[in-house]
């Protein structure tokens, strides 16, 4: 499918050639049309370029070598996965326009205003009198004058209620998860010993701590993926059209749980194995389906022995030589 972007680099025009060539109708649609964006309490068109993938993608590569190393190879294939998530990802913000199609331009931040700071008086020193020397004379306690009875003062009101509405704005400006990772922990609160793999536009991801483990366990590029939180949340992807040799990868380890785009969920079970006890060979067993499959009707060879040995001929030779050998080989020789 034919996309709308711009290309100014021999790489740019690398990557419109892929995504041209494996995107699905829905990344294009994104491509083409752009996504629906919320921002400063608006909703504006987001569309992306490959200038701000560009940009993307040297990011994700700063960090594949911010582990202390001075630089990092990366390979067409991983290059071309940034950009399937990268104009997949609607939480990206590329340029956005308004409802006109003009380009959004936020309005300019006014420059806070300087309070100025008022330094108390300072009191004026005196020197001490006589009476400053002499003790106080003790007063009678006042009646109901005790200090737990006393009330707070506007003050500390004022500063409790603060504290109170301070606590109240975090919850409300507090993160939430976008509505897939928050199936993803309900799927994975439910099956805690399971890999999960959810099926996103044209590939298959695992996420957090598992994504981690199959990484290392079937050779995959860890990256990240924007699930609405603070940080990026550890992420593996492999291709849809090689889903069953990363499945079988991942259960050699592990039980999985598959999510398909349509929502529909599929449980595997770790395969099972065998040992032959006089070989030690591990082989895998026949499921229950092969099993049912399996007629037992197995063709056995047959003994040489049992083949039915051809008689013979004696009609061509004479009969009083015949009589003769018939009294030399006995029962050795059948005519007929």
């Amino acid at each position: 499918m034919r996309l709308n972007l711009e290309t100014k680099t021999k790489e740019q025009e690398l990557i419109k050639a892929y995504l041209e060539e494996n995107a699905s109708e829905i990344i294009s649609d994104k491509i083409n049309n752009g996504t629906p964006f919320e921002k400063d309490g608006k909703t504006f068109i987001n569309k992306k370029t490959l200038d701000g993938f560009m940009k993307y993608a040297s990011d994700e590569a700063r960090k594949l070598a911010s582990k202390g190393a001075n630089s990092a190879c990366v390979e067409d294939k991983v290059v071309y996965g940034w950009a399937v998530h990268y104009f997949e990802e609607n939480s990206i913000e590329g340029t956005l326009f308004n409802a006109d199609g003009t380009e959004y331009k936020p309005a300019p931040k006014s420059a806070p205003t300087k309070v100025k700071k008022v330094e108390p008086k300072k009191t004026e020193e005196r020197q001490p009198t006589l009476f400053d020397f002499m003790e106080p004379e003790k007063s009678e306690p006042e009646a109901n004058g005790d200090d737990e009875d006393e009330q707070p003062s506007q003050e500390e009101i004022d500063d409790i209620l603060a504290e109170i509405a301070e606590e109240e704005n975090k919850k409300a400006t507090q993160k939430r998860p976008s509505p897939f990772y928050e199936k993803y922990l309900e799927i994975e609160h439910s099956y805690p010993d399971y890999v999960i793999a959810y099926r996103l536009g044209d590939f298959y991801e695992v996420f957090g701590e598992k994504a981690v483990q199959i990484s290392e366990e079937c050779n995959l590029t860890l990256t990240g993926r924007d699930v609405g939180l603070e940080n990026r949340i550890p992420m593996v992807g492999f291709p849809y059209h090689a889903a069953e040799l990363y499945f079988n990868k991942i259960q050699r380890n592990h039980r999985l749980v598959i999510i398909n785009s349509d929502g529909t969920l599929k449980e595997l079970s770790k395969p099972q194995t065998a040992i032959n006890l006089d070989t030690g060979e591990i082989y895998d067993e026949m499921t229950e389906e092969e099993m049912l499959e399996f007629d037992g009707d197995i063709e056995e060879p047959q003994d040489i022995d049992d083949e039915p040995k051809d008689l013979f001929d004696a009609t061509a030779f004479d009969k009083t030589a015949l009589c003769k050998l018939d009294a030399i080989f006995g029962d050795k020789l059948t005519l007929r």
